[in-house]
């Protein structure tokens, strides 16, 4: 039962929570290797961390859409549901452009 009441409780905020976890790690991972210190860096780390990031941001997308599409629903949850699927998407576009920008500009900068 508690399981089931905090199920209920965070998937509203799925989107929100683990979309802003996400797009952390990704930006974190991928900024550090690339222009914090370029020594370690290498696009091999950018793309996974691309796509441990978006991994994360869309099981968030998906925990908030299935409150969204669900009819029994209130509104007020639906609300934050839909929060959370656009904040998604933003990070979804936070995590994509720092990519493509790390893959065009070369390492420190040559």
């Amino acid at each position: 039962m508690r399981v089931k009441s905090f199920r209920d409780g965070f998937m509203p905020w799925a989107g929100l929570a683990l979309g802003t976890a996400g797009y952390f790690a990704a930006h974190q991972i991928g900024s550090d290797s690339t222009f914090q210190d370029c020594r370690v860096g290498s696009p091999l780390k950018v793309v996974v961390a691309t796509i441990v990031g978006l991994a994360i941001v869309g099981l968030g997308a998906f925990g908030s859409w299935w409150i969204y599409a669900d009819k029994d629903e209130t509104p007020a949850r639906k609300l934050v549901a839909i929060v959370g699927l656009l904040a998604c998407v933003l990070y979804s576009i936070g995590i994509v452009l720092p990519f493509a920008a790390a893959l065009i500009i070369p390492g420190c900068w040559e």
